[in-house]
């Protein structure tokens, strides 16, 4: 049986994240807000998340129950690996997560996550998933593509979020670590690469070699091996 959710729609907003933050004292956990543009959409390192009007999906959700506060630090990779198994759905290949939360098939990005929590009170999940946009900013740090450009046809941006929005509402409630972590890694861009991470404050290079149980990056250098559980990652 499908879950229950609330979800708010507007033409335009300034960012669907920051209506969640400044408004779950008022909104029930799985409300869902979704917008066509985002004047001030966010990417993670405060960088700006740009889509096209009416071609993307950009939503985000609201988590206030005690358990999602538990994993926090797990909701990234969740929400990474759902979209991941929703894009295979659709019979896309070569979809992939690249730790900690962007969603890519081949060498491009499809789909980027950030979150945004105070706990113990809420957390927001925000997702931007490429749909319809067929070209993109040519300065953009990665290469992106869309439902549309993998797939040479359109979709409807409604049942999409539908079908998506269920879907997480579905799996979040009914949370499987051990299914989580298989996928991620399975599907770990990642995996075998040379990396630079910052660790400690400090920047180092080295290849990644897995993902421990808890979700964090293992990158061995030097003869040690690293658990790397924050900060930005750049495949050499």
């Amino acid at each position: 049986m499908a879950m229950q959710y609330q979800k708010l729609h507007f033409k335009e907003i300034d960012s669907t994240n920051s209506y969640l933050k400044n408004n779950h004292h008022f909104l029930k956990e799985f409300t869902f807000v979704s917008a066509d543009y985002q004047s001030l959409g966010k990417g993670r390192e405060n960088r700006t998340w740009l889509s096209n009007n009416e071609e993307n999906l950009l939503f985000s959700f609201l988590l206030k129950d005690q358990k999602f506060m538990d994993i926090s630090t797990y909701l990234s990779i969740y929400s990474a690996v759902e979209i991941a198994k929703f894009l295979e759905s659709y019979k896309i290949k070569n979809v992939s997560v690249k730790w900690p939360n962007d969603v890519l098939i081949g060498e491009k990005k499809v789909c980027g996550i950030l979150l945004e929590a105070q706990l113990p009170e809420y957390i927001v999940v925000g997702i931007g998933l490429n749909v319809n946009q067929k070209t993109f900013p040519p300065n953009l740090k990665r290469e992106a593509t869309s439902l549309t450009n993998e797939t040479k046809q359109p979709y409807s941006i409604d049942e999409i979020k539908e079908k998506l929005f269920s879907q997480l509402v579905n799996n979040f409630n009914d949370i499987n670590h051990v299914s989580y972590l298989s996928y991620f890694r399975e599907n770990n861009y990642l995996m075998n690469k040379k990396v630079k991470a910052r660790h400690n404050q400090k920047d180092f290079v080295g290849e990644v070699i897995g993902i421990t149980d808890d979700l964090r990056l293992q990158i061995k250098s030097d003869k040690l091996i690293l658990p790397v559980d924050s900060g930005e990652i750049t495949v050499l």
